[in-house]
């Protein structure tokens, strides 16, 4: 687990103590801090820290630089099945977005993954500061995954030497790890690689040719799915979108790779950018496909720039939307076991989180090519 932090003063230590004891830190891990510039904005120092290795399901204390009489706790995921996902995109710092966190709090997860657009910083550098302690008391409890929107490029052109500053600085993700060169792209494993998460970046280069995409390929290329489940792509540009907002702003992408998904048998595709909920069926180019993944577009986090109300009733993908619905929420997938899982999406409604649309999976990696894969929904 990485744990990442900032102080003012940039001489503090970038030590985790941690232990299974409140109180009692048996182990101790060091890392590094780093800091920028952008205008006449100088960031503190942004510490990163990976402490481990850490047994599975297991209740952790820490503290970090060494400082405070209290403890953070964190709970690794468990070893085996179930495993829950917290899925969240174009989050913010609205009054929705304390709204989303808050019902997001009131239930447990394993691991909250987050396709694109933090925290609307654009450009203001403080408002990182406020998005920082605006999560705090969900990320310094269960590990949060990340991928880049357009609000994280904070230049004026992508290949700006500023573009993804802030977010490269704060948001340090293991793309090293899954041998990806670029920290906008990279994927992990959990629960013993029963499941394997794809993050993609839809603003690095993705055409054939690119690093990114010959990365991919070699990504999904390694994904035995006899020992790998569930594979799970998320990003922040939807390829398939029937909501006015947006259009076609993934099509490209969705051009260039869909063929590599189609192919590895990716189960379920989430992402952000559109602020709205959409659940579409399972596709490949353009065309329901029981062996394409399941399109979810969960851009409703709560961000300030309000919700994307209007839909097309005639769009050409209209008839591969199952659900759709412009509200503010949260989407939670729960792995049951290696074959089975189930995704429900909440709507937030006034002080409740309303399950408004449910559905179960089965794995592409355990059905015959030819099975229809979904098993129920209801719609409220």
């Amino acid at each position: 687990m990485r744990v990442s932090w900032v102080t003012g003063g940039r001489k503090a230590p970038s030590i985790v103590e941690y232990g299974t004891s409140p109180g009692r830190y048996t182990s101790s891990a060091k890392g590094s801090h780093t800091s920028y510039r952008y205008a006449m904005y100088h960031s503190g120092a942004i510490h990163h820290v990976k402490i481990g290795p850490l047994k599975p399901s297991t209740f952790y204390y820490y503290r970090c630089g060494k400082v405070g009489d209290k403890d953070f706790c964190l709970r690794t995921p468990l070893a085996n099945f179930p495993n829950e996902f917290v899925i969240i995109g174009d989050l913010g710092q609205s009054e929705w977005t304390k709204s989303t966190l808050s019902h997001i709090s009131a239930a447990d997860y394993d691991m909250l993954l987050l396709p694109g657009d933090l925290s609307y910083a654009d450009m203001y550098q403080p408002y990182w500061d406020t998005f920082g302690r605006l999560v705090e008391p969900q990320a310094r409890t269960r590990p949060w995954m990340v991928t880049e929107g357009n609000h994280e490029i904070e230049a004026h052109h992508k290949d700006d030497k500023i573009a993804f500053l802030a977010y490269n600085k704060r948001w340090l993700m293991p793309h090293e790890d899954s041998h990806s060169k670029s920290n906008l792209y990279y994927s992990f494993d959990v629960e013993g690689a029963a499941a394997h998460v794809v993050m993609l970046g839809s603003y690095a280069g993705f055409k054939q040719g690119s690093e990114q995409y010959a990365w991919l390929k070699r990504d999904l290329a390694n994904v035995d799915r006899q020992r790998t489940s569930w594979l799970l792509v998320v990003l922040h540009r939807p390829w398939y979108n029937t909501n006015e907002a947006h259009q076609g702003d993934g099509e490209d992408m969705r051009a260039a790779m869909d063929r590599l998904l189609y192919d590895a048998r990716v189960d379920i595709v989430f992402a952000g950018h559109v602020h709205a909920y959409e659940r579409l069926t399972r596709i490949y180019d353009n065309q329901a496909d029981g062996r394409g993944p399941v399109y979810i577009t969960i851009g409703d986090g709560g961000n300030r720039e309000g919700l994307a109300t209007k839909f097309i009733e005639d769009h050409k993908s209209a008839p591969l939307s199952v659900f759709r619905q412009a509200s503010f929420g949260h989407g939670r997938l729960t792995i049951v076991n290696e074959a089975s899982a189930v995704w429900r999406w909440h709507c937030n409604d006034d002080d409740n989180a309303t399950v408004a649309d449910e559905v179960w999976l089965e794995s592409l990696a355990s059905t015959k090519p030819t099975s229809l894969l979904v098993r129920r929904s209801w719609y409220r």
